[in-house]
């Protein structure tokens, strides 16, 4: 016999919309780390936990970014730590969520450990480069924490829907998911060492396909890593777009996903155009995470639907 949720409707509601705001504040933390970044602020607190050894610090432009993503920080870990507490009280029968909600759990705890080496070890580039794989493995666990249902819902439906997916399309997908995460993180480390936006024009780099010099090699090799990953998510998409006709929320997530990352590759086309600025760049860094976000939804309704659903207000699943 199938287990239901110990929780009530409402708690149930309470914990999703809770989770929703964690996921939100993280988007947010990762966007506001990249503006820190670009902007130089990111030694403008030389230590940790507190700043220049004050609990409110000066009043100066660079500090209160960096404070600010501190901020953001600690309110991350709150809505996330109060996600858990409401999973255990009202999802606790449902692995998918307590397993994404422990996940999501030490992934802050990690993140907030290696952000305040970071600061401690100046900077190193592999420190940050880690922080931000750590910041994108935690939305992507709030994200399956969110869409996941109680346990043993539909179980008919899903088997029906999941013998539809067939290898190439995980394959593919898999791919396309693992491909946006390294793409993000190579993205982190081409800004880091200063190559962000050596190139002008695009898709050619100073109107060749590959200049001499290991700063246009760097730089170049960024553009042709998105090229292929776009290739496996938008086949995804294709893919999703197709099972849509049997369940209809994918077709929006296939669009949302593809949408999110032309969008993404369109603002990197627009900074090699007129040239980088903060705003460019966190709306660039939006992008490649929201992509990498959707993707992770789309893939989890495309292969798990009864599982991973949408719910409408009155507690119905969305088809």
């Amino acid at each position: 016999m199938p287990q239901v949720a110990v929780g009530t409707h409402a708690g149930q509601a309470r914990y999703r919309i809770v989770t929703l705001l964690s996921l939100i504040a993280a988007i947010a933390q990762i966007v506001l780390g990249g503006v820190v970044r670009v902007t130089g602020s990111g030694d403008a607190c030389p230590d940790w936990p507190l700043c220049h050894g004050q609990i409110i610090p000066p009043f100066d432009y660079h500090i209160w970014l960096e404070f600010t993503h501190r901020l953001v920080a600690t309110a991350v870990g709150l809505l996330v730590l109060a996600s858990l507490v409401l999973a255990w009280r009202h999802y606790r029968t449902s692995k998918p969520v307590m397993l994404a909600m422990s996940a999501s759990m030490v992934l802050v705890v990690a993140a907030a450990i290696l952000g305040g080496l970071t600061v401690l070890s100046e900077l190193s580039w592999w420190t940050r480069l880690i922080h931000l794989g750590l910041a994108e493995l935690t939305v992507a666990a709030l994200a399956i924490a969110w869409l996941a249902g109680p346990p043993g819902d539909q179980p008919g439906r899903s088997q029906s829907l999941e013998s539809k997916a067939s290898r190439r399309d995980r394959t593919m997908a898999w791919a396309g998911l693992a491909g946006l995460l390294v793409v993000i993180l190579y993205g982190s480390y081409m800004v880091g060492v200063g190559y962000g936006a050596i190139c002008s024009g695009w898709p050619l780099c100073l109107g060749e396909r590959n200049p001499a010099g290991t700063p246009f090699l760097i730089h170049m090799i960024h553009r042709y890593m998105v090229a292929i990953v776009a290739v496996f998510v938008f086949r995804a998409c294709i893919a999703a777009w197709k099972r849509g006709v049997a369940l209809a929320q994918l077709r929006w997530m296939a669009v949302l996903t593809a949408g999110f990352l032309m969008i993404e590759i369109g603002v990197g086309a627009f900074t090699a155009w007129l040239g980088s600025s903060p705003f460019i760049a966190a709306l660039h860094l939006t992008f490649a995470t929201l992509s990498w976000v959707s993707m992770v939804l789309m893939m989890a309704v495309h292969f798990d639907p009864g599982t991973f659903r949408v719910r409408t207000k009155r507690g119905r699943t969305a088809a």
